[in-house]
């Protein structure tokens, strides 16, 4: 089952599992081991009647910041991060998420870099494509995390890269 981490406002992170299954119904199993048949219905943008162990749910839902999501149940407002487990592991290795700070853009990858799309003294924008990254027999561009200036790209075309090394330097326009 396809992996979900839920972070609150406190930071606890919760693990999900979820899948969907031929009716369109979700099997969800929940940190505590639950498992649950979830059907789900949106009605219009922003809104979501979610029924799980007989009991209906309205929910209101906002994009926040970053990867924040607004939820509203009931008379009760949850602010929270839904990442899938690709998402978690770029996070883990300081990369692709507005948390990413400082300077350094790290591989979320195992692989070999296959393209350079920017060269040193160029200005990029957070969310460009700087690069190409081969793992697993498929391609990865890999993007900005901040806008600014590239000062330097240590790993040069062909070389092997771990989870972690650092691919590019970008002095944020914002410093």
């Amino acid at each position: 089952m396809p992996e979900y981490f839920v972070i609150g406002a406190d930071g606890e992170e919760r693990r999900y599992e979820i899948e969907t299954r031929a009716d369109g119904r979700y099997a969800v199993r929940t940190p505590e081991g639950r498992e649950l048949e979830v059907d789900a219905y949106a009605p219009g943008e922003g809104l979501l009647n979610v029924v799980s162990e007989g009991a209906v749910r309205d929910l209101v839902v906002h994009e926040g910041a970053g990867e924040e999501w607004v939820v509203d149940v009931a008379a009760e407002r949850h602010v929270v991060e839904v990442l899938n487990a690709r998402a978690r592991r770029m996070r883990a290795a300081g990369v692709g998420s507005s948390r990413a700070g400082g300077p350094e853009l790290k591989s979320p990858m195992a692989g070999k870099v296959v393209a350079w799309l920017v060269a040193v003294g160029d200005q990029v924008e957070q969310g460009q494509p700087i690069l190409v990254v081969e793992a697993m027999k498929m391609e990865n561009e890999l993007k900005a995390h901040v806008s600014g200036e590239v000062t330097e790209l240590p790993v040069p075309t062909g070389e092997n890269v771990e989870v972690g090394d650092v691919l590019a330097r970008i002095e944020s326009d914002e410093a």
